[in-house]
């Protein structure tokens, strides 16, 4: 039984699929499986993915029609063997000793989870480029410890580690018994992680950076972030706040951060038209129910802040000036 079970979900990332598989076979920490869930692929992914799995017991590719990330992360779940799981996207790449520094930081604050600090790189990076920021990093072992309810609060108000996301963080495999990504939104994190970071027993951080994240064009939030489909984010950061409700006061007012981020996201992303006037409706009720509490907690994000000052400008001006001046 491997230590670590690395997911990698999929889909037609033949340009970067390379990278991100040589980045885990430069592990300092080798006692992994890496399981990549080909999802649906038809172009060259397949192919390279079955090029590692054939020449490196420790890869296997398991394939499946094309169902989205989360369903992708859900079949590796399903099948994992290690005591740990973490997830890489395709596109990314992961520090030669993300592994290890992660393995270490859990089993030294006795941890159920353990974060780093990510990295934005771009379209053109290349794995074997390591970038002074990251080379210098190696061997980094300064790490601190997080009581859940803390590591809940600070994935909400989205100013520090832990965030929410799924990557960048090692989890005991045990957390994921019975849980799964919520399937068909681009937001499937929001809706999970922040439970799971609340169910650990600590969860242990470094600022290395060591996850590599790959901005582009063709990525699936960057095409859709003014779409329609950013719509499901008002519904997980209502059914997040929800559940936060009858849980303590600090809990209570992080998620109540996180809803009024999504609504002024609502607002500032989609148009003001009869296709999305429910959903602006309910983002504005939201505002106004809570801008004022929200407004004098001093852990919120600055520019949800100066979000909150605008709104109370007539409704004009509001929507302009949050359109031009809070992206």
């Amino acid at each position: 039984m491997p230590a670590i079970s690395v997911i990698i979900p999929m889909y037609n990332t033949e340009a970067f699929i390379k990278d991100c598989l040589d980045s885990l076979v430069a592990q300092t920490f080798t006692d992994f499986e890496a399981i990549i869930i080909d999802d649906g692929s038809t172009d060259e992914s397949t192919r390279i993915a079955a090029s590692y799995a054939s020449s490196d017991s420790r890869f296997r590719v398991i394939g499946q029609p094309n169902k989205g990330v989360s369903e992708a992360r859900n079949t590796g779940l399903k099948i994992m063997r290690g005591e740990y799981v973490t997830f890489v996207d395709s596109d990314d790449c992961v520090a030669p000793n993300f592994l290890e520094t992660l393995f270490y930081i859990a089993r030294l604050h006795q941890a159920d989870i353990a974060c780093c600090s990510i990295q934005n790189i771009n379209e053109t990076y290349k794995e074997n480029e390591v970038s002074p920021d990251v080379a210098k990093l190696k061997n980094t072992t300064n790490s601190a410890w997080l009581t859940p309810e803390k590591a809940f609060c600070i994935s909400l108000y989205q100013d520090s580690l832990p965030d929410y996301s799924a990557w960048n963080k090692l989890y005991k495999a045990a957390l994921w018994k019975n849980k799964q990504f919520p399937v068909g939104t681009i937001y499937e994190d929001l809706a999970i992680i922040p439970d799971i970071l609340l169910i650990a027993n600590k969860v242990a951080i470094t600022k290395a950076k060591l996850y590599l994240y790959r901005k582009r064009l063709g990525s699936e939030l960057s095409t859709q972030i003014n779409h329609q489909k950013i719509i499901p984010l008002l519904g997980i950061a209502e059914d997040v706040f929800e559940k936060a409700k009858s849980k303590p006061k600090p809990l209570y007012k992080a998620a109540r951060s996180m809803l009024l981020s999504a609504s002024f996201s609502i607002l500032m992303r989609t148009e003001d038209s009869e296709e999305f006037a429910e959903y602006r409706k309910k983002a504005l009720e939201h505002i106004r129910k809570y801008r004022f509490g929200t407004f004098f907690d001093w852990k919120i994000r600055m520019r949800n802040r100066m979000a909150i000052l605008i709104s109370y400008l007539p409704r004009s001006l509001f929507f302009k000036f949050l359109k031009k001046g809070m992206q």
